[in-house]
């Protein structure tokens, strides 16, 4: 009777089936794709990236940063930065530096001339990794905002203790007159004549003549970039600290070079503001836009009276005879504009 029941009601073992054992069945498709997917697993190495760094100036850390916001370059390349920038590099510096060339895949580098001995950019890339690449890339610099603007090296660096720019205009008015120095200095700077246009634009070809004269050196330039935008902003907080978006160009025609499909850039970060230099009124008038523009110090904001001021407090601390003698130094080898 039992077994009657079982098959009126269609209940024999061999078609019972549950929703545990249907699921057990595998397909061989999906098998070999489990199989697959382990020994893939199993079989994975953590993604070794090549090594590269920026050697020079202050421009050259900020470069190789900007570099990583290529998520292309990024995937495949890590960034060791340079321990100091070039002027900075001593004898004792020599043991870091050849180890960290010898880790070395890629070496971009300004071209740091042989006064610097053994630190000389031909030099260290005599001591990369075999096969390492070398890309040169030109100093930014263009004078062509601030020619007035000088390094009073005979003083250092008893002057420099408020700021390491110096005004050649301010030097000039203050030796001759130290008390209304800083006044006639906020009047040249606000003066929308002080210098003519015919100076500024000659001033800012020169500037940019000579960056290409370096370029041609180089692998990479810049100067075309400068030479067509800088009048429709500022693109340099002092003649050798350039904005993000001139050092982002030099970095796209670098991923160029490489051959990278991807050039885009992220970012705004500005590396090199920490300082912005007084632009002068007849400099600005040439400009095509109204550009805002913020004088800073070390990051602190000042108006120009203050800024002359800071540079007057630091000479008047100056023992006399020696800032006369300094300052002879100096005209000898520089002009006020």
């Amino acid at each position: 009777m039992l077994s009657y029941l079982k098959k009126v009601l269609g209940l024999s073992s061999t078609n019972v089936k549950t929703e545990s054992n249907e699921n057990d069945v595998v397909s061989p498709k999906l098998k070999e794709n489990l199989s697959t997917s382990k020994a893939d697993t199993q079989s994975s190495k953590p993604v070794v990236k090549k090594k590269y760094s920026v050697y020079g100036n202050c421009q050259a850390n900020p470069l190789g940063n900007i570099l990583q916001t290529n998520a292309e370059f990024a995937e495949s390349w890590e960034f060791v930065p340079f321990p100091k920038p070039s002027f900075e590099l001593r004898q004792g510096d020599w043991e870091d530096i050849e180890k960290l060339l010898g880790e070395l895949d890629l070496f971009i580098t300004q071209n740091v001339g042989e006064s610097h001995g053994i630190f000389a950019s031909s030099n260290l890339a005599n001591h990369l990794k075999a096969g390492g690449k070398v890309v040169r890339i030109p100093n930014a610099y263009f004078s062509g905002y601030m020619p007035e603007v000088v390094y009073f090296r005979a003083g250092e660096p008893h002057v420099t203790k408020f700021c390491d720019y110096h005004d050649a205009n301010f030097l000039a008015f203050f030796m001759e007159d130290p008390v209304n120095a800083v006044q006639k200095a906020v009047d040249a700077a606000t003066d929308k004549s002080q210098y003519t246009q015919e100076f500024v634009l000659a001033n800012a070809m020169a500037s940019i003549n000579e960056l290409k004269r370096r370029e041609e050196e180089c692998d990479v330039t810049v100067s075309d970039y400068i030479e067509q935008n800088w009048r429709n902003d500022i693109l340099f907080y002092s003649m050798n600290h350039p904005k993000r978006k001139v050092l982002s160009h030099i970095a796209s025609n670098i991923l160029g070079l490489l051959g990278q499909k991807s050039r885009d850039l992220k970012g705004d970060y500005e590396h090199l503001d920490n300082t912005r230099l007084p632009v002068y009124e007849s400099i600005r008038a040439i400009l095509n836009n109204n550009v805002e523009w913020q004088l800073s110090v070390s990051r602190q904001e000042l108006e120009l009276e203050d800024y002359y001021s800071g540079h007057a407090r630091v000479l008047r601390s100056i023992q006399p005879e020696f800032l006369r003698s300094a300052y002879k130094k100096f005209l000898m080898t520089n002009s006020p504009k």
